[in-house]
């Protein structure tokens, strides 16, 4: 008698066991799949990222530069260049994001990236093309790069930082 009510509690201790252990098991499955996933959207990016590279071509340095200080003067060929530039940027900001909510990155690499992304949204031109662009990223992404924009102080936005140190620069040769 006393050797059944033993059995029967070890019966059940390794059953719980088992049910712990298949646990373990479909976290490390679900762990998995997750990983399998965020290395398939990384993938997709960099498809997109290489096609829009060679879109860009060699003049996407002067698309940019009239995106910044002369924003009046795009021309077709120059906005498609700084959309692909600015979309390229924000889906390797949005890969960060979804890493970070993934467990992949940690949340200093995610702030660094958001705050990148913000950056580069943080001048007129770049702006209306977030204002208009942004429904083709998730919902939540936008969110928190927007609230990053707002945080940001105007006055020391891309086109700002580079008038200031093209100034400095210039006074170099005097």
């Amino acid at each position: 008698m006393y050797m059944n009510k033993v059995n029967n509690w070890l019966t059940l201790v390794a059953n719980f066991g088992v049910i712990v252990g298949l646990v373990l098991v479909a976290m490390q499955m679900k762990l998995a799949t997750d990983a399998i996933n965020q290395q398939s959207d990384i993938e997709l990016s960099r498809g997109i990222a290489e096609g829009e590279l060679a879109f860009m071509g060699e003049t996407t340095a002067n698309a940019w530069a009239v995106a910044m200080f002369d924003p009046a003067k795009l021309d077709n060929v120059q906005i498609g260049q700084v959309w692909a530039y600015l979309n390229n940027t924000l889906l390797f900001v949005q890969q960060t994001w979804l890493s970070n909510r993934a467990g992949m990155a940690s949340d200093a690499t995610w702030e660094r990236a958001r705050k990148m992304g913000a950056t580069y949204l943080n001048f007129g031109a770049a702006q209306i093309w977030w204002r208009e662009y942004k429904f083709g990223f998730d919902k939540e992404f936008a969110k928190e790069i927007d609230a990053e924009l707002a945080k940001m102080n105007p006055s020391n936005n891309i086109v700002q930082v580079t008038r200031r140190m093209l100034e400095e620069i210039h006074q170099l040769e005097q």
